[in-house]
């Protein structure tokens, strides 16, 4: 069904194979977010070096910056997906949940739900369908497609949170102060999923808090544990592997979508973190590919 106008879209799992191409990679999921809710079956996932069966009542959520790989699935597989734009996530974010949230969503994506957590994410996912129908019969610039626009950013902002509250409950996370090193933090966590592909140095995020480079550095390793330089890397090298590993993007395009001046620099910037060119971490991960066991 198609989501004329609207900022997320339903994803009918059960026709997985019209959403992945004929490598089993999920396409254009690079600036898109949303969840997997697995009804019945399973489905094998591999994102970065880590790999997720998720099986009747697990959640996987993928965060932003990821290419999915699909590696097989059940075929009695059902189950409820979303999909939605960076741009339309980041700020609910923002407002509904704490930086450790989005931190761990990164590190450990799926969780399983209890019966009722499911049933509450179905009804939602299932009345918002029902809503897009109605809004698709609806004439164009009426006054009735207008509201019902309105009514389904308010459910899927409701399906968002409900998602949310799963997630840190599930996982037993404690909420965040609100004080101001923690605020700090919020910001920077939300800018750098939002400019990492432009913008690979600390004074940036620091500056955009009217804050020194230093002082900046020293909040975010206070608060997580980690520098500022490690997480701004981190979020480039992972994403700069998922489209070596998982794209058909030559090493000089991906140069390019990672803003880097050169191929040449890029390739400093790569073996600099992960100890071989990035030609060479292709190779290696086909190698790997292929001597894998079948699933």
């Amino acid at each position: 069904m198609s989501y004329i106008n609207l900022p997320f879209q339903k994803i009918n799992i059960s026709e997985m194979s019209n959403y992945i191409d004929k490598d089993g990679k999920l396409n254009s999921v690079l600036n898109l977010c949303g969840f997997l809710l697995c009804k019945k079956g399973w489905v094998k996932v591999r994102l970065n070096e880590s790999t997720y069966v998720i099986r009747e009542g697990d959640m996987y959520i993928y965060a932003p910056s990821a290419f999915i790989n699909i590696v097989a699935w059940s075929d009695d597989l059902e189950g409820i997906a979303f999909k939605s734009t960076l741009d339309y996530i980041l700020p609910f974010i923002e407002r509904a949940t704490s930086q450790r949230t989005i931190l761990n969503i990164r590190s450990k994506p799926c969780i399983t739900l209890n019966a009722e957590q499911q049933r509450s994410i179905e009804e939602l996912a299932n009345l918002i369908d029902r809503k897009v129908h109605i809004y698709q019969q609806a004439e164009e610039k009426s006054n009735q497609r207008k509201f019902m626009k309105r009514e389904l950013e308010c459910l899927s902002e409701a399906l968002i949170s409900e998602m949310f509250l799963y997630y840190v409950s599930n996982e037993s996370l404690e909420p965040d102060s609100s004080s101001h090193k923690d605020k700090i933090i919020q910001t920077f966590v939300t800018s750098l999923f939002k400019n990492y592909k432009r913008e690979r140095e600390v004074q940036f995020y620091a500056e955009q808090q009217c804050l020194t480079p230093r002082y900046f550095s020293s909040i975010v390793k206070e608060r997580t544990g980690r520098t500022a330089l490690a997480w701004i890397s981190e979020m480039v090298i992972s994403s700069a592997c998922q489209m070596l590993a998982y794209s058909d993007l030559t090493v000089k395009e991906i140069a390019l979508e990672m803003n880097f001046p050169t191929q040449t620099f890029f390739g400093k910037y790569f073996k600099q973190y992960v100890n071989c060119s990035p030609l060479q971490y292709r190779q290696r991960h086909k190698s790997a590919e292929q001597d894998a066991e079948p699933a």
